[in-house]
């Protein structure tokens, strides 16, 4: 039996962690919710069903389920799968249809879910106007044919819709799901960061034009849709004036704006159309509701491309400003290592201008020189006094070869070695090298150079000539191998 160490009374348990923060309680809370909201949704997308009790043109549950699996994961598809099975067991009252219809509509979610993810970039989809496309091609239209056949299907095996209306169905199920996914599935990704990390509604910049955006956007909605056809200017179909304010707000406020605006315009409209007022009241009232829909996919999917093609180019704004900084400090830290470099190898830079004759010295070239701390204007004939006098003539010969050259290219520009004598006696040594900065017709028209003092390397290549010349004028006696290995040595008699 092992002693346990009596506990520190100084020690203080670890409290334990509350109920509401376990991980299986947000579970749990989070299937409550996703179920009870597609539940509600479901409901009240079948108050408006067409042709059939299950089938509506309105279907938000779909962009519902899409979006929680984005944000979560597949873990929460019996969610999904209850919510719908209850939508259309409290319909039909049929277990086995309600069954097979929450069956195909589980499916479409994790089709849906699977397919932006993997081809339209997920939560992120909304960034690019070819994830957009990707997104309404594959997570809209594909994915919604997948609950629309499995549902139709079960529909007509239990004797729920005719045989004869099987294309109907299919139709108004499919549409209804596809743009439901497409109308409803951004406005929650959109939502979903300002909800996990609000900001102050008051005093943000924009609000006050989102509140502009918003009012213009429903006043053009009731004009065109709340009103009979009749009495809106003369009968004609304006239902395109919405279009503007719709991209207002994509190009204000990217997603949330397209999505905001485009659900302020579908919820006046569908209300409108079901009274019987606006330009899709003339159509029968099943027509009218898809016709209805198949506007709003339409604006919907436009505005998402606007929202998209500006979050894109603010994105890249943002992203070439950020390098232009950073080349920026970085040319400023390379010019420093470049100053330090020069001033610690001692390397000094100089301009000659060819038709004013103006030369520029660096700071390095004054300390090489011998002048020190002292600046003043540099000619030709003061930057050159210091110089030997053979080596002077040489360097004149050179620069006048370079600036009489028709073309500036066919002159070579070797590098060079020059001697000064200091006013106190000193030597240095020095190794230039010429090169032709600017050029005009061909002929230099400005010329800079490199100044490098090698005074210590040309007393080293002294050093070493010498004695390599000593070395050859004496040989070496006959036993100088022996003479370094000792224990070598050839003993005499």
């Amino acid at each position: 039996m092992v002693d346990m160490p009596p506990s520190s009374p100084h020690v203080r348990p670890r409290p334990a962690e509350p109920w509401y923060r376990s991980s299986w309680w947000r579970t749990a809370a989070a299937l409550g919710l996703l179920g009870s909201s597609y539940f509600a949704a479901g409901k009240v997308g079948l108050l408006l069903a067409i042709g059939n009790s299950s089938v509506s043109a309105v279907w938000p549950p779909t962009g519902i389920a899409i979006a929680a699996l984005l944000l979560g994961d597949s873990t929460l598809w019996p969610a999904i799968f209850v919510g719908a099975f209850f939508v259309n067991l409290t319909t039909t009252w049929d277990v086995a249809s309600s069954l097979g219809i929450a069956s195909g509509n589980t499916l479409e979610a994790l089709v849906g879910a699977y397919l932006a993810n993997r081809f339209a970039g997920g939560r992120r989809m909304f960034e690019q106007p070819r994830n957009v496309l990707l997104f309404a091609l594959l997570s809209g239209a594909g994915a919604a044919a997948v609950a629309a056949t499995i549902g139709t299907t079960t529909l007509t095996l239990a004797h729920l819709a005719r045989p004869g209306a099987v294309l109907n169905v299919w139709g108004s199920w499919w549409l209804g799901d596809a743009i439901g996914a497409i109308e409803v599935a951004p406005l929650i990704l959109a939502l979903a960061p300002r909800v996990t990390r609000p900001r102050p509604v008051w005093g943000t910049p924009g609000r006050a034009e989102a509140g502009i955006v918003g009012a213009v956007t429903a006043a053009v909605a009731l004009l065109v849709f709340a009103r009979p056809t009749s009495t809106v200017l003369g009968g004609y179909p304006l239902e395109f004036l919405v279009v503007p304010p719709v991209v207002w707000g994509a190009t204000r406020f990217g997603t949330v704006g397209a999505i905001g605006s485009v659900s302020a315009v579908s919820v006046i409209a569908l209300v409108a159309t079901v009274r019987g007022e606006g330009p899709f009241a003339a159509f029968p009232p099943d027509v009218a509701l898809l016709a209805l829909r198949v506007f709003i996919g339409s604006l919907v999917l436009t505005a998402l491309l606007v929202a998209a093609e500006v979050t894109q180019h603010h994105r890249l704004e943002t992203e070439l400003y950020d390098a232009r900084k950073a080349l920026q400090q970085m040319l400023i830290e390379r010019n420093s290592q470049l100053d330090a470099a020069k001033s610690l190898a001692t390397v000094g830079t100089w301009t000659l201008e060819a038709g004013s004759g103006k030369l520029v010295w660096s700071d390095e070239m004054y300390q090489i020189f011998g002048y020190g701390s002292a600046r003043f204007p540099v000619v030709l004939g003061t930057g050159l006094e210091r110089m030997e006098r053979s080596d002077r003539a040489t360097f004149l010969a050179e620069l006048r070869a370079v600036l009489d050259a028709p073309s500036a290219q066919d002159v070579p520009l070797p590098e060079h070695r020059y001697r000064l004598r200091l006013p106190n006696g000193e030597r240095r040594a020095l190794q230039s090298q010429i090169a032709v900065s600017e050029t005009i017709d061909g002929r230099a028209s400005r010329l800079r150079g490199t100044v490098l003092d090698v005074t210590e390397r040309q007393r080293l290549e002294d050093e070493l000539r010498r004695l390599k010349l000593g070395s050859e004028s004496e040989p070496p006696p006959k036993d100088f191998l022996m003479w370094m290995i000792p224990w070598m040595k050839e003993e005499k008699p």
